[in-house]
């Protein structure tokens, strides 16, 4: 029997840390469109002399109607917008094939984290048919550190191949979850890769990941409280009701 509960902890903590990375990109992404505003000027995407030359106002239009057409809010990329002067189609028919592919993919891991909160309902709901509540939250500590240190090393692992080859590592990381090369797009004629420079995603990860380490820090110090309260009323003789 402890095997079973051990196993449901682990696949309720498991699905808990799918859900915050998940849940972490899109706090990242869509919570505050300032940072992109503040990384365009930190790489100077629109500057006169390049191809996207326009009023950062209207690129930050163009980012939001982009990253609401990821989200599956809007169903094209179809954007009109004021460039070198003139009105133009800001996306190309190659960007527009490859964020259909990133939709797809976003839109997907979206859906697997409401699958990812069922399987921590129902793995929480028989861990409450078996025990009591403060062993279970004791049970969910442990596996809250166990999937934590297995995290950490995969994290440690990607951070170390970023630091050395991050190029190769975005490489490997679009022939992983694309299967054409519409994403290899050309810097002399891609709008999308000019004001989304391989400096930008190295930002974004970095932000991503330390919204992930607060998220689960604050997870943390949650159950070792409940866990230790419990510990405590049962050390003062008390009942858990």
């Amino acid at each position: 029997m402890k095997h079973v509960e051990r196993y449901l902890a682990g696949v309720f903590m498991i699905s808990v840390f799918f859900v915050l990375i998940i849940s972490s990109v899109e706090i990242a992404v869509y919570t505050d469109y300032g940072f992109f505003e503040k990384e365009y000027k930190k790489y100077d995407v629109n500057n006169p002399k390049g191809i996207v030359n326009m009023e950062m106002d209207e690129l930050i239009s163009v980012t939001k109607n982009m990253m609401q057409y990821l989200r599956g809010n809007r169903e094209n990329l179809d954007i009109i917008a004021t460039i070198d002067g003139e009105e133009k189609e800001f996306f190309n028919t190659r960007e527009k094939s490859h964020m259909a592919d990133v939709r797809d993919l976003f839109v997907g891991a979206l859906k697997v984290r409401w699958f990812a909160v069922g399987m921590a309902t129902l793995a929480l709901l028989s861990l409450m048919m078996l025990l009591y509540w403060d062993d279970i939250k004791v049970l969910l500590f442990r596996a809250y550190i166990a999937t934590l240190l297995g995290l950490v090393g995969v994290i440690a692992a990607l951070g170390i191949w970023a630091f050395i080859d991050f190029t190769g590592l975005f490489y490997k990381f679009h022939a992983l979850f694309f299967s054409d090369y519409e994403w290899i797009l050309d810097t002399s004629t891609s709008r999308l890769i000019n004001i989304l420079p391989e400096g930008f995603f190295v930002d974004t990860a970095i932000r991503i990941v330390v919204i992930f380490i607060l998220i689960t820090l604050i997870m943390g110090a949650v159950l070792l409280f409940v866990k230790n309260v419990n510990i405590r009323k049962r050390n003062l003789g008390g009942t858990y009701e």
